[in-house]
Order: C-alpha cells, then sequence, then structure tokens
C-alpha cells in the first residue's frame, strides 16, 4: 500500500504496475499485502489500473476472467 487508495501490485509476467482501489470498495473492503485482486486496465492511462476486485481465500481467480486480456487477477505488494 502506498498511501490515498494506491497500491503497487505484481502481474504474472514479473512486471509491477501501480493501481487505484476503485471509491466503492474503499473503507469497506480490507485490502492488504498479499491479496489476490481483478485489476482492470484505464482506457485513458496505459501505466495506471484500477482494483476492482478482491478475491477471497476459497475463491479461484482463473473462474472470473474468462479469458478475458482486460481483466487480470494481481497480486498486492
Amino acid at each position: 500500500m502506498l498511501g490515498n487508495g494506491w497500491c503497487e501490485t505484481m502481474c504474472s509476467d514479473d512486471a509491477k504496475r501501480l493501481c487505484d482501489i476503485r471509491g466503492k470498495m474503499h473503507k469497506k473492503v480490507c485490502i492488504v499485502a498479499d491479496n489476490i485482486a481483478l485489476v482492470s486496465f484505464r482506457e485513458y492511462q496505459d501505466d495506471k489500473f484500477d482494483i476492482i476486485l478482491k478475491y477471497m481465500p476459497d475463491e479461484s481467480p482463473l473462474s472470473a476472467t474468462d479469458g478475458d486480456p482486460f481483466f487480470l487477477p494481481f497480486v498486492l505488494l
């Protein structure tokens, strides 16, 4: 966590990316290091992403993406 809702995430291709926790999740969902989250690309900013879903420990991240390249599971650093 970097502060003000920003997180640094690690992708499956070993790239670190800057992500913002979307407003609907602020103060409602506890996001900490080593969580797995679903991240969406921003259309207007290529280097930044939005965290749109936090997976619970018993959920599989591969079932929610369904092969969509615009939604990827990331691990929060």
